[in-house]
C-alpha cells in the first residue's frame, strides 16, 4: 500500500482519481441541496412571512438579534425603506398578482359576454 502511494501517478490515473473526487463532492453537494430544499418546503410559509415582515418592517428587530448582529457585522445604520424599494417589491409581486387575478377577470368577462349575447338574441319585445 505504501509503495502505491509513493509511486507517482500517470496522467490517466490522476484523471481517474480527480473524477472520483469530483463525483464524491457532487454527491455531498446534492445531499446538501436536497436537505436545503426539504427544509424550504417544510417551512415555506414561515420563511415567506418572515421575509415580507423583514422587508416591510425593518426596524422591529428584537434586542437579542440586534446585539448578535452588531458583534458579527460592522456597524451600519439600518436604512429605512424608500418608495423605490416598495416599488421594486411591487414590481416583483406583479406577476403573482396577475396569476391570482386572471381567473377572476376571465370568469367576469365570460359572464358579461354571455349575458350580452343572451340579451342580444332574446330581446324582450314591448
Amino acid at each position: 500500500m505504501q509503495q502505491i502511494q509513493n509511486k507517482t501517478l500517470t496522467p490517466l490515473e490522476k484523471l481517474i482519481s480527480d473524477k472520483k473526487r469530483i463525483r464524491r463532492q457532487c454527491v455531498l453537494q446534492e445531499q446538501k441541496l436536497n436537505d436545503d430544499f426539504s427544509y424550504i418546503q417544510e417551512n415555506a410559509g414561515s420563511l415567506l412571512l418572515s421575509g415580507f415582515t423583514t422587508l416591510l418592517f425593518p426596524n422591529t428587530k428584537s434586542k437579542k438579534t440586534e446585539s448578535t448582529e452588531a458583534i458579527a457585522s460592522p456597524i451600519q445604520p439600518a436604512a429605512p425603506l424608500g418608495i423605490s424599494d416598495y416599488l421594486s417589491i411591487a414590481q416583483g409581486l406583479l406577476p403573482v398578482a396577475w396569476d391570482v387575478a386572471k381567473p377572476f377577470l376571465l370568469t367576469w368577462g365570460i359572464r358579461k359576454a354571455q349575458s350580452w349575447f343572451t340579451n342580444l338574441l332574446f330581446k324582450k319585445k314591448k
